[in-house]
């Protein structure tokens, strides 16, 4: 019932306030006009534009009737003493007259000023406001984050992640000397933006923002989040659901000593742009017969109806049509090096997409909460001690010392892949191997 006061009173007094905006300018032309009058230059072609609609007055030496209504522009007429005709104003002479208006305006000032704003009454200005108050006096406090410092791992735990940036892709040798493919991944100025809570959103994560972008380029409210936040201004900001004793203050850093080596993530990309692709290559189509009446259609798909019953093409049929792009995961995948100092992981396997695009790293789904214990992840993440926060390089610092190899972390398979052949088969006896041979 307030509601629907408060809108008719706001309704009101808006049509009245416009009202008086209107006879206030009427009034103020007339006396212009009056003036003009009375100093015995009357202009029957300039007359009619000097009065205008919604009033009724009396000026001397002109006689100025103007009915207020819908219908006012066409009814207003002007009469001068000893002239029986009568100059009547309509629709055109009041267009001319605010558009003449606005070239005045910007010829004086460069820029059409704005519309002076609507204000309420006082009375309904402080119904409004202390409805506004009332309603953030009843909102419950945001929870406080506890402070960063280590906890114990649970089995409901679930960790952050964070947002990488595909290098490129390497080769090692491992100590039994199995060539392993590696995948580089770049953890650029990953850094807690937000954080969200049961309370007040109705669930719990973390929001984390990677990269570097300029003020310029981006949105005043995207702006204005991260001056809130007092971050740095990121290129992508990206949201993890985790459980609430893994909340973390914003302004938290995730490098590359969250992670450790020998344990098992999720790499969550974007794939390669492929362009417009045929079936051939966007399915794996076989393709039609190179002889045998086939000409001119190797590569199309063939048919692709089913008579007339449906009659129609169905839905999801596997055509021709832009290929790539697409978000994929690699769940379970073994990180096989951790370069801490330079915040790199090295992902044994392929990732999705190109080198330079962004990814999602966290920890492994697929693992169980016994699996996970054996790891020995930081939880909630890693916290350099003092002394080795004051000596990190500044962000951005290529001149930095290389890291020292033994201090680099790196996955030992305790597992031989020539045990097989050397105890359970005899292809290597009566072999006797030297260095050079």
């Amino acid at each position: 019932m307030l509601g629907r006061l408060l809108r008719g009173a706001v309704a009101a007094t808006a049509q009245q306030a416009q009202r008086c905006e209107q006879l206030m300018a009427t009034s103020g032309r007339l006396l212009v006009a009056a003036e003009t009058a009375s100093a015995g230059t009357p202009n029957l072609g300039e007359t009619p534009s000097d009065c205008d609609r919604g009033a009724a007055c009396s000026v001397p030496g002109l006689d100025v009737v103007a009915r207020t209504g819908s219908n006012s522009l066409a009814s207003t007429s002007l009469r001068c003493p000893g002239d029986s005709r009568g100059h009547s104003t309509g629709p055109s002479s009041s267009g001319s007259l605010s558009t003449g208006l606005q070239l005045q305006q910007l010829r004086a000032f460069g820029y059409l000023p704005p519309k002076p704003r609507f204000h309420l009454p006082e009375r309904i200005s402080a119904i409004v406001q202390d409805k506004i108050r009332a309603h953030q006096r009843a909102k419950p406090p945001a929870p406080e984050v506890p402070p960063l410092g280590p906890r114990p791992l649970q089995d409901s735990s679930l960790r952050v992640g964070c947002i990488a940036t595909k290098a490129g892709m390497t080769q090692e040798w491992d100590e039994h000397g199995v060539r392993v493919p590696l995948t580089v991944l770049w953890i650029d100025e990953c850094q807690v933006v937000g954080v969200k809570t049961h309370e007040v959103h109705g669930y719990t994560a973390l929001m984390l923002g990677s990269g570097h972008k300029r003020q310029k380029c981006l949105a005043p409210s995207q702006a204005g989040f991260f001056l809130k936040a007092g971050v740095p201004f990121k290129k992508l900001v990206a949201e993890w659901p985790v459980s609430p004793d893994a909340l973390l203050p914003v302004g938290t850093r995730i490098g590359g000593a969250h992670f450790v080596a020998g344990q098992r993530v999720d790499v969550t990309g974007w794939t390669k742009w492929r362009g417009f692709q045929g079936v051939m290559r966007r399915w794996g189509f076989k393709g039609q017969p190179a002889s045998h009446g086939v000409s001119l259609s190797h590569r199309a798909p063939g048919a692709i109806g089913n008579r007339q019953d449906p009659g129609r093409v169905w839905k999801g049929k596997k055509l021709p049509g832009c290929m790539g792009n697409e978000r994929r995961t690699v769940h379970n995948c073994l990180v096989y090096k951790v370069d801490a100092s330079r915040n790199l992981v090295y992902v044994r396997g392929q990732v999705p997409g190109p080198a330079g695009r962004s990814v999602f790293l966290r920890d492994s789904r697929l693992a169980n909460s016994a699996l996970r214990a054996t790891w020995g992840v930081p939880f909630p993440t890693h916290i350099p001690s003092p002394e080795a926060a004051a000596a990190e390089p500044a962000p951005g610092d290529v001149t930095a010392a290389l890291p020292d190899p033994a201090s680099v972390g790196v996955y030992r398979n305790p597992a031989d892949p020539y045990r097989m052949y050397r105890e359970e088969t005899d292809y290597f006896q009566g072999i006797t191997w030297k260095k050079g041979d």
